[in-house]
């Protein structure tokens, strides 16, 4: 049977993508694509709040879940010529997965993500599990056509019968990466966050062990991914003032579902979730929702003081300010415990808490993996034949030094209270 280059049977529908041109989609994919649940994504953008520092990063979860649809189609349908996949149908539900693969991310995504990782312990991959399974509009999609939903989870959740269509969905050089890499840099105009996607494609092979792996011809283009990767969670994803306002937009919910438990979005359990995808409200939670709500709880006469200084500030670019930024790449785990530099943001935020209100000030550390150094994860190099080592071992590879974490350390204070606060501690000698 004749398939197109990007894995699809029979073209139901061909959209028009600014980072990969023509899409193809199957009568499957569309189907799933026209349900409500999925055109939910069209109202969750890609990066947050990252249009506060970036005007033109409005891109949304729906564009990057075709994107990394279209390339698992290239990828897995280049696998099946040379024999790698077996089976037809393979191809079909290996583009499935990644079109699903982010059905379940929040309002905001990663700025709200957080609250739900904490508070109930999910994930977006977890809600992701949940919306598939409980929407029958789904199931019923994926079964008239042949296809069983749990195995589109199972290849989503890492633990499919066939370990490489886990590693095509999540591995260090994954599909995934491969689209919001060149998206995200394409709409902030961050141009060293751009990879070479069509050399990293062309020389993704298949070792003697089943792992995905590279060429030696194509170690330029894993190292470009890599190092891709290292601009843009410094330049972007963890920039000072991108994140500042993630963590307004995350204590503003946390405010909101303390004062408004009866607004029946803002889910307190996996059952809330589970009830909202069977009654059809999932699709209305979504960036518009939340700001709507924000504003209507702004405007009213029964919002708390902080509350209505938070979303304020949120709506009128004043959020959290930088005032201490301690951030370095290491080869080391960060250990919150006992590092000094974090020790000494918690010293500084305690001195700040007796100048500024508790919800007027935020501290931020984290510990990013720029590289997975888990040789089942990280991409692998062959040799001769199909001998194969882990690229963080092979001499050619600049992804040999790099840093392997991204440390961040910081205190914010709201920028109308960001004067005060630099004031104050350089009267203590605390910054200078």
């Amino acid at each position: 049977m004749v398939i197109t280059e990007s894995g699809v049977k029979n073209v139901a529908k061909r959209i028009y993508d600014e980072v990969h041109g023509y899409i193809e989609l199957s009568d499957i994919e569309l189907e799933i694509v026209n349900t409500p649940v999925f055109q939910r994504l069209r109202y969750v953008k890609q990066l947050a709040t990252a249009w506060y520092v970036y005007p033109g990063a409005t891109h949304t979860r729906f564009s990057h879940s075709i994107g990394a649809m279209h390339i698992a189609g290239i990828v897995s349908s280049k696998f099946y010529r040379y024999g790698y996949i077996y089976e037809l149908n393979d191809i079909q539900l290996i583009r499935l997965a990644a079109l699903l693969h982010d059905i379940g991310h929040t309002p905001f995504s990663h700025a709200i993500e957080p609250f739900y990782k904490y508070r109930l312990g999910l994930g977006h991959e977890d809600i992701s599990r949940v919306i598939i399974e409980e929407s029958s509009e789904i199931r019923e999609v994926l079964s008239k056509h042949g296809f069983d939903y749990k195995e589109v989870v199972a290849i989503l959740e890492g633990r499919y019968k066939e370990p490489l269509y886990n590693q095509l969905l999540s591995s260090d050089v994954d599909i995934d990466r491969m689209d919001y890499l060149i998206r995200d840099a394409l709409h902030t105009g961050v141009s060293y966050g751009t990879i070479d996607l069509q050399r990293l494609i062309t020389t993704l092979v298949v070792d003697g062990d089943g792992n995905i792996a590279v060429l030696d011809k194509g170690i330029d283009a894993v190292d470009n991914f890599y190092l891709a990767r290292m601009h843009m969670y410094k330049a972007v994803y963890y920039h000072k003032t991108l994140v500042g306002y993630e963590l307004i937009l995350r204590k503003i919910y946390e405010l909101l579902h303390e004062y408004y438990p009866d607004e029946l979005l803002l889910f307190r359990s996996i059952q809330d979730i589970r009830k909202a995808v069977r009654n059809g409200d999932i699709v209305y939670w979504n960036d518009d929702w939340l700001l709507g709500f924000m504003m209507n709880v702004y405007r009213s006469g029964r919002v708390s003081k902080e509350l209505r200084e938070l979303i304020e500030a949120f709506f009128k670019r004043r959020g959290y300010k930088v005032v201490i930024d301690i951030s370095n790449f290491s080869n080391r785990s960060l250990n919150v415990e006992e590092d000094k530099d974090v020790e000494y943001i918690q010293n500084v935020a305690s001195i700040v808490k007796h100048v500024v209100e508790e919800h007027q000030m935020a501290t931020f550390v984290d510990d990013i993996k720029i590289l997975d150094e888990d040789i089942h994860v990280v991409p692998r190099v062959i040799l001769a034949g199909k001998r194969s080592i882990p690229i963080t071992e092979y001499n050619g590879s600049i992804v040999r030094y790099i840093p392997r974490r991204y440390h961040v350390r910081r205190l914010y204070v709201l920028s109308s209270k960001w004067s005060r606060v630099v004031e104050e501690l350089k009267l203590r000698g605390l910054i200078q």
